[in-house]
């Protein structure tokens, strides 16, 4: 396998199944399996452990409710996730887990971004994120660190809450390791993170992100604009319809629909129109999400 990857810097419907879900689909199945499955290739290096004493402070000092969000992770699991190498590829991932009933949380989506104050002049980020990120920044970085170095590919992914904290986790390796690669990101379901200001940073710094979204899938809708902007480039999936929010909501809804996506850019490759497919696909996220934010407002 070695020599395999590519680098494109655009969406790749097989190593979103074949890589990226695995690794997110093995973060939460870490807190339950010592040895989850990886993606083919890969080992553990270890599970991601969050620790209440590293975010104390900062917990202790917001508002009552951006405690909620942190407070229901964690007791939950303390383990948020995993890494794990690749050494043939010299490639690295980094997997991060959302919350067992993913619809609870999204009351706290309405906050009002706030200064992070890891990086203060990066714009602002939702508080109960930063406060969620506080318990693992730690463990990341001690999981990453024999490997940053060497890795030809650092990914970074996660569903759900996961594909937030992927978001803080990848802007802060660039930032704390200059020297290294690059993160890149493909993640599942994922909401708003920051403010404008923060999104084009974000962007600048990491332009390799990749963000998949389930047709109805109300969360990446969440917080809505324009106190919030999304990073990256969103990919539109139809994993199927049911009236039940945590259905559309689902990492193996999201399966469904990639797997979907990959059969009809199959099908349009032969005629060259597979980026056709992924333009439209990402047209008609756009229009979706428009749409379905006016209805929100209304």
């Amino acid at each position: 396998m070695q020599g395999r990857r590519r680098k494109i810097m655009a969406f790749d419907v097989n190593f979103a199944i074949d890589e990226m879900y695995p690794a997110a689909s093995a973060a939460y199945l870490a807190m339950t399996t010592p040895q989850p499955p990886l993606p083919a290739g890969y080992t553990l290096v270890g599970t991601i452990t969050a620790n209440p004493q590293a975010a104390a402070a900062a917990v202790a000092a917001a508002p009552a409710a951006a405690q909620a969000l942190p407070h229901l992770l964690v007791s939950e699991s303390s383990i948020f996730g995993l890494v794990c190498w690749n050494a043939d590829e010299k490639s690295l991932i980094v997997a991060i887990r959302g919350t067992k009933t993913p619809i609870e949380w999204i009351a706290d989506l309405d906050a009002v971004p706030a200064i992070w104050p890891r990086y203060p002049a990066a714009g602002l980020v939702h508080m109960g994120f930063q406060l969620v990120y506080e318990h693992i920044a730690a463990s990341i970085k001690d999981l990453v660190a024999p490997y940053v170095a060497q890795a030809d590919e650092i990914w970074v992914t996660g569903h759900s809450l996961g594909g937030a904290l992927a978001i803080l986790t990848a802007y802060d390796l660039a930032k704390s390791n200059p020297t290294a690669k690059v993160p890149e990101l493909y993640t599942f379901a994922g909401p708003r993170v920051g403010n404008p200001i923060f999104a084009a940073d974000f962007d600048t710094l990491i332009p390799q992100c990749q963000r998949i979204v389930n047709f109805m899938d109300v969360v990446p809708q969440l917080p809505l604009p324009p106190a919030y902007e999304h990073v990256g480039t969103g990919t539109l999936v139809f994993g199927g319809f049911k009236l039940d929010p945590a259905y559309a909501h689902a990492l193996t809804t999201y399966l469904n629909g990639l797997q979907k996506l990959q059969g009809a850019a199959g099908t349009n490759a032969a005629t060259g129109h597979a980026a056709t497919l992924h333009a439209a696909a990402t047209l008609a996220y756009d229009v979706s999400l428009a749409e379905q934010q006016a209805a929100l407002a209304r």
